[in-house]
């Protein structure tokens, strides 16, 4: 059973790379299937084989600022990402070349790994009003709608911000902002940047980074 999902999944991956300037990533019940079937220990094997402690950390906590911390971040979300640095979708030198050597399955078990590792905490920031209740007259919804009251993340497609580095929110922000990165569905991300200031977008990255993870 867990081949043939494989199999299906790795079409839909491959179908995903034929759209013409944004290659689409689509859920689906085989791919969260899939997902769902991620064994973290045989993502462990492949972290240590691909060497990925190099850039994010020993238990996927990185001490670099500019690098994600992928320890406890939403499997399915950790999930998409490598498929879209696998298509293209989402460009990093390293990730892109990573990211070609997985299958399907490798990606599954990488995304049970990190997400079954205690993520990064730090002290508790007060919470911005428009994490607490955004700003309808820009049709702004609160951060927590989506990225959950303490910065966990939410579903299967909202990451967990909570504990990132400042350097590395501000960096991402900034990417949504200028249509750098443009692997958010439906562009929701890219229409919030660019409806905030620079000094809204430095509160939010400071109160992620210092935001307690939940337990």
């Amino acid at each position: 059973m867990k081949n043939a999902i494989v199999f299906s999944v790795g079409l839909l991956l491959a179908a995903s790379t034929v759209v013409a300037d944004e290659p689409q990533f689509s859920w689906s019940r085989t791919t969260l299937a899939l997902i769902a079937s991620g064994d973290p220990a045989r993502g462990q094997e492949i972290a240590e084989k691909h060497r990925c402690k190099k850039c994010h950390g020993d238990a996927g906590v990185s001490e670099d600022a500019d690098i994600p911390s992928i320890a406890g971040q939403v499997a399915a979300y950790q999930f998409k990402q490598l498929v879209d640095y696998k298509s293209g979708a989402r460009t990093e030198r390293s990730m892109n070349k990573i990211a070609r050597k997985l299958t399907p399955e490798d990606m599954a078990d990488l995304s049970a790994h990190y997400a079954a590792q205690a993520p990064a905490k730090a002290p508790q920031r007060s919470m911005p009003t428009l994490v607490s209740s955004g700003d309808m007259t820009r049709f702004l919804l609160p951060c927590q709608v989506c990225h959950g009251k303490q910065g966990e993340g939410f579903g299967f497609e909202v990451p967990a911000l909570a504990g990132q580095s400042h350097e590395y929110l501000l960096e991402t922000l900034g990417e949504f902002r200028e249509g750098e990165r443009s692997n958010d569905h439906y562009g929701r991300m890219r229409y919030v940047a660019k409806q905030l200031t620079p000094d809204e977008v430095n509160e939010l990255a400071a109160y992620y980074a210092a935001v307690q993870s939940a337990e």
